[in-house]
């Protein structure tokens, strides 16, 4: 047990949880200087046979369900959702190192989901995108057991954002949360047991890579959605080619760009980007990390980007004046001090100092110009970094824009 004091449950298993066996895994609190550990338990990626299995079981009973009754059903997981509402926002605070606010934002954001979820089934039945011809009819049917994956930055959020429009539609779930966020996925797991499903609905197993290569090679798993890295994205599409009858569906990562014209309105390009560039730490999918900008409107963007940066508060997640606390983990710390230093080296000009940030897995907020005309810097402009930096490339013509963004990975 961690000088937390969580208490390990194991895996959610057909309704009910299997104490802990395994190899070893220990989550960590990124704010603290030496990585306190958070939750102490162990996994193995035989539970996700098991897992499936239950699924599978559930799923003709589940499936048989209109789509009112289900919604009838998981109103009792919505309820024990709101409950738990604090405590997943303290997990995520703990084991990723997000600001509080934003913690609890991600927490309420599950409940959220529900309403969200039913609407757009309902269109899609009413307005899918196929419309039957004339004397023809058009019956949508459930899968099966769906997998999901669920990555460390969106660690609540991005499980339940997938199980829950798939249970509504008729399937059954196995998640797998991140193994960066075992006490996160445990409190939703803590959940969908307290909700009265039936046995079997939702399954949750904690575990790293084993348990994702066990669940997409799982027989009784017919989709599978992941949210992470583009390589791992990749790594499962050719595992999968042998499973014509797996729907995947991945949501991966990207080097994101913004383009400033000439004619932009400053004031507002600069919020937007400071924004997309530092909020979460810069560790969303959708974070701005390429910024284009006219060679005419150079000066006066680098001008009020440095301003901006320069008073963002990388600190305490506890402490609501923090605007953003420490990367993941330690490793993704040194990956990508890793990266900021190699890009300086190949050209890149810091335009702040490096500021002093709290013990941890901190890293302060970084802001490069390059040179002119460069718009290729192999590992730098090339490869997601995940963190809070922004690179600054200009252009003279917005075809050349164009081109660059065309060729952006």
């Amino acid at each position: 047990m961690s000088r937390y004091g969580f208490e390990p449950l194991g895996d959610l298993v057909g309704g009910a949880f299997l104490p802990p066996e395994g190899e070893p895994l220990a989550s960590h609190d990124p704010a603290t200087e030496a990585g306190e550990v958070v939750l102490d338990t162990r996994v193995s990626a035989d539970r996700v046979g098991m897992a499936a299995a239950a699924a599978a079981e559930a799923f003709p009973a589940w499936s048989g369900l209109s789509l009112d009754e289900r919604w009838e059903r998981l109103a009792g997981f919505r309820t024990a959702l709101a409950e738990r509402q604090e405590l997943i926002a303290e997990a995520i605070r703990l084991e990723t190192g997000k600001v509080i606010g934003e913690a609890r934002a991600e927490a309420a954001s599950l409940l959220g989901r529900f309403d969200a979820a039913l609407k757009a089934l309902q269109a899609h039945y009413r307005d899918g995108p196929v419309v039957p011809a004339e004397g023809e009819s058009l019956e949508y049917r459930p899968l099966g057991v769906v997998g999901v994956i669920g990555p460390a930055n969106y660690p609540a959020h991005l499980v339940h954002a997938y199980a829950l429009p798939a249970l509504l539609a008729g399937n059954t779930v196995v998640a797998k949360p991140s193994e960066v966020t075992p006490l996160v996925g445990q409190r939703y797991a803590e959940a969908a047991a307290a909700a009265g499903l039936p046995p079997g609905a939702v399954n949750v197993v904690l575990g790293g890579g084993a348990a994702g290569a066990a669940l997409l090679a799982d027989p009784n798993v017919r989709g599978l959605w992941f949210t992470g890295s583009y390589r791992t994205g990749q790594a499962i599409r050719r595992a999968a080619v042998d499973r014509p009858e797996m729907l995947l569906a991945l949501e991966l990562g990207g080097k994101n760009m913004a383009v400033v014209l000439d004619d932009a309105d400053m004031r507002q390009a600069v919020h937007e980007i400071v924004v997309g560039g530092y909020l979460t730490t810069g560790q969303r999918c959708t974070a701005t990390e390429r910024v284009l900008v006219h060679a005419s409107r150079r000066d006066e963007l680098v001008e009020g980007l440095r301003r901006a940066a320069a008073s963002l508060r990388f600190g305490d997640p506890r402490d609501p004046a923090s605007f953003a606390g420490p990367l993941l983990t330690f490793a993704a710390q040194a990956r990508y001090l890793a990266a900021v230093a190699a890009a300086r080296e190949a050209g890149a000009e810091p335009l702040l100092p490096d500021a002093e940030v709290p013990a941890g897995a901190f890293v302060p907020p970084t802001l490069h110009l390059l040179p002119a005309g460069v718009h290729d810097l192999p590992g730098y402009l090339d490869e997601e970094l995940f963190g809070p930096d922004l690179s600054i490339e200009t252009f003279e013509a917005e075809d050349e824009a164009l081109e660059i963004v065309a060729g952006n990975p």
